[in-house]
């Protein structure tokens, strides 16, 4: 995907972020104008070209022009380009942040999503871990073609996780046909899903000499800020007025708490643990169906780690929904009435609060692995290796399951335990690409040494996701036994 920006080596000007959670995602199938889209939103002119490859570009605003990439294995962003560093293959960025003095940016930082792996199951998983966690939803849709199975696919997930959708049609100076497809893409939409049928369409052109329509969906970005900021403003408001809220009593005696938490507890993880199993196998399936019919071990490791990054995003999501479930569950337990929502933040606040405190132990909780040369799986310490795994940054990840289309923050409400992180390192991106001989012709890698790294590798992975699982599980049911103990031991729930 290209990109344009600066190529420098000065130490960025820090970026202007909005507030959390005010990004939107744009998304389309490959080649539908997402990155002129970008461009126009925020009137960046052509410059020289970058190739991004397979990262996601992060828009955020800027006094100047800059690029930082964040790569898997890095605890730091690097300058992007970066022409200090060895040449050769290398670890591709997940993501791209790059700054621009754009009004709108101010507002709302936009996303690019990448045009690898079209919008298979793994990128629709991403895509859409990413929507959940911001505004919402910009989908490109060519004027020329008409929604796919994989678009469907895609958009008929994002109901009940995406707050909000609109769709744009690019192209329409380019195809004199754009109602008519415009017209069977809505009729398309409404057959499919209510929701979907409700949501804007954009027609736009955007030619640098003839940009039109794109000053519309700029304001709706904006109205969607303003949305998210006056919820916000209000949830605050009635945040400050609960300070006073009645306690919530206690009702239970004796530890039947405490075995319906283990229980809980126990149920979850080896729930989680069978998913994780099961998911390996289907990604050892689809890569090794890439490797007799696509591009063979080269495209090897991009394959595998965009399968890995989709794995890691619906653990921890999966990770964040039983969170919420079993605080439900035993504290429904636990008190006199059914806790409400208010009950519930406090719980989850104090959860959050004791996980954090178990840090003072001297370990690292924050961890992401990497799948090495030798099909091992190492792991990595640090806020910063986690954030160098994710597609969006400090704000990515989708928390609650449960379908909402509630205000600011509604999925960060269960966000308890550190997210999971799985990714290649830079070895196991070189080490299968082409070999350069002088004089001869390239050597290609023995497709059954791929097999065996492969098997070897998920099955690295499957043991050291295990233990990640295993500690999130042992810290939540940790905290939790401290506040349900707690308020046992008082008649009060003193979180």
């Amino acid at each position: 995907m290209p990109v344009r920006g600066r190529r420098n080596h000065r130490q960025p000007a820090a970026p202007l972020r909005p507030p959390h959670h005010s990004y939107a995602v744009v998304a389309g199938a490959p080649r539908g104008g997402k990155t002129a889209l970008v461009d126009a939103l925020i009137r960046r002119t052509a410059e020289e070209p970058i190739d991004a490859g397979d990262a996601w570009l992060v828009f955020r605003h800027g006094e100047r022009a800059d690029a930082w990439a964040f790569v898997p294995g890095h605890r730091e962003p690097r300058p992007f380009p970066d022409h200090s560093s060895v040449k050769g293959p290398a670890r591709p960025a997940r993501r791209i942040e790059i700054t621009h003095p754009s009004d709108l940016l101010e507002r709302v930082a936009l996303v690019d999503t990448p045009d690898s792996g079209g919008l298979d199951a793994a990128t629709a998983e991403i895509v859409l871990d990413a929507a959940a966690g911001g505004l919402g939803l910009l989908f490109a849709v060519d004027a020329e073609a008409p929604l796919t199975r994989a678009d469907l696919d895609l958009l008929g997930a994002a109901d009940g996780r995406v707050e909000r959708i609109a769709f744009v049609l690019t192209g329409i100076d380019q195809h004199d046909g754009w109602p008519e497809t415009l017209a069977a893409n809505r009729a398309l939409l409404a057959s499919r899903d209510p929701w979907l049928a409700t949501a804007p369409w954009f027609p736009v052109s955007l030619d640098p000499a003839n940009v039109f329509g794109v000053a519309e969906l700029r304001h709706l970005l904006e109205t969607w800020a303003g949305e998210r900021a006056w919820i916000g403003a209000q949830a605050d408001e009635q945040a400050g007025a609960r300070t006073g809220v009645a306690a919530a009593t206690v009702s239970a005696t004796g530890d039947a708490w405490q075995e319906m938490l283990d229980r809980e507890i126990r149920a979850r993880r080896l729930a989680a643990m069978e998913r994780v199993s099961i998911e390996l196998a289907t990604i050892h399936v689809r890569c090794v169906q890439e490797l007799g019919s696509g591009k063979g071990c080269p495209e090897l490791p991009r394959v595998l780690d965009r399968q890995l990054h989709a794995l890691s995003v619906r653990s921890t999501r999966v990770l964040h929904a039983d969170t919420r479930e079993v605080i439900g569950a035993v504290f429904g337990s636990l008190l006199d009435s059914p806790p409400d929502e208010v009950v519930l933040a406090r719980v989850v606040a104090a959860a959050r609060r004791a996980v954090d405190a178990a840090r003072d132990d001297g370990r690292e909780r924050d961890r992401v692995l990497l799948v090495t040369t030798t099909s091992g799986v190492a792991a990595l310490t640090g806020a910063g290796a986690l954030d160098g795994l994710s597609a969006v940054g400090a704000w990515s990840g989708s928390i609650s399951a449960e379908p909402h289309r509630a205000g600011p923050g509604a999925e960060d409400v269960w966000r308890v335990l550190p997210a999971l992180g799985i990714g290649l390192n830079a070895g196991s991106y070189a080490m299968w690409q082409p070999r350069h001989a002088p004089g001869g012709p390239p050597k290609l890698p023995d497709k059954k040494d791929c097999r065996r790294w492969l098997q070897q590798a998920l099955r690295e992975v499957e043991v050291g996701l295990g233990h990640e699982l295993d500690e999130r599980y042992a810290q939540l049911r940790q905290a939790l036994e401290i506040i349900a103990g707690d308020a046992v031991d008082h008649g009060v729930l003193l979180a």
